[in-house]
């Protein structure tokens, strides 16, 4: 039997996506949009200082590639998985020309893979906390790069 879902309810309770697969849950998205927010005010810090526009704007831009993918729950773990992978390298590889700001959204973008609280129960809860503990450290080095930007 069809199940019926009210108005509004839709991804966030695991409900087929347009193709017929389940969106990523909420958690996972949220994590992700933080990973793809959280190195903005230090990238564009580090080009105001005169870093390779390459090495910063790329990466940025990738990241903005589970978010795209957010309705199909297969594309987007997989997308989070492979861009965990490659920023991984990215931030060491090009550690001492800045990449190093892509760290945590690599680790972020890890714990967003397995926060799926319908798929994994417990596993989830975990990854959704070391979420929150990888992004508090890099969130509070983010403001101070906004306030700095700011205020000149």
């Amino acid at each position: 039997m069809a199940e019926i879902l009210s108005p509004g309810r839709g991804a966030a309770d695991g409900a087929a996506g347009a193709h017929g697969t389940p969106a990523a849950h909420p958690w996972q998205q949220r994590i992700a949009l933080v990973a793809l927010i959280l190195p903005v005010p230090p990238v564009v810090k580090m080009l105001q200082a005169g870093l390779s526009p390459f090495v910063l704007i790329a990466p940025a831009l990738l990241l903005a590639v589970p978010a795209v993918l957010r309705a199909h729950r297969a594309r987007f773990m997989t997308a989070c998985v492979v861009l965990a992978v490659v920023l991984l390298g990215w931030s060491l590889f090009g550690f001492l020309e800045g990449a190093w700001v892509f760290l945590p959204s690599s680790l972020l973008l890890l714990c967003a893979n397995f926060a799926d609280p319908r798929a994994y129960a417990t596993p989830a809860a975990v990854f959704g906390f070391a979420a929150v503990t990888i992004g508090v450290l890099p969130a509070i080095g983010s403001l101070t790069a906004l306030v700095h930007l700011l205020g000149g």
